[in-house]
């Protein structure tokens, strides 16, 4: 059980961290000192790069979490783990729009010099990005400190 919710642990630090970081600090920087031209080539790349480890965070905290959940559980967990597993659901359904409709979009306008398209993109990959990491903060605050509180 250790093991695993290690792993379900650093899988979310990769994420959610990775989502802190990259919308609180790389973004605005890039915004700031690169034109669009260069901006959002490099924002692709970055993204290209985190959404490999995005998918195998995902996968960890999914084959853990429900590991913990069903086998050593056998389904009966506290309150919290439900509105972890719900929020933490939520959270994968809003990273697969990302990857699968905006951030496609925004390669293939970079493909095609359109980069009214590719920014159009990138705002709604930022906007998805922030909601997605304020779950992923409450997520984590509901986790760890319900279980104290209830």
């Amino acid at each position: 059980m250790n093991a695993l919710l290690m792993v379900h642990l650093l899988a979310t630090v990769v994420w959610v961290g990775g989502m802190f970081f990259a919308h609180m600090a790389l973004r605005p920087a890039a915004a700031e000192l690169l034109p669009p031209p260069q901006r959002l080539p490099l924002l692709k790349g970055v993204l290209d790069r985190f959404f490999r480890w995005v998918w195998l965070a995902v996968t960890a905290i999914l084959v853990s979490g429900y590991w913990i959940f069903l086998v050593i559980w056998k389904a009966q967990a506290p309150l919290h783990v439900h509105l972890m597993q719900g929020s933490g659901l939520l959270m994968v359904c809003l990273f697969g729009f990302i990857y699968f409709l905006p951030y496609r979009r925004m390669g293939k306008a970079l493909s095609a010099d359109d980069l009214p398209a590719a920014a159009a993109a990138m705002a709604t990959i930022r906007r998805v990005i922030g909601v997605n990491l304020i779950l992923g903060i409450a997520t984590i605050l509901l986790a760890k400190s319900l279980p104290y509180i209830a």
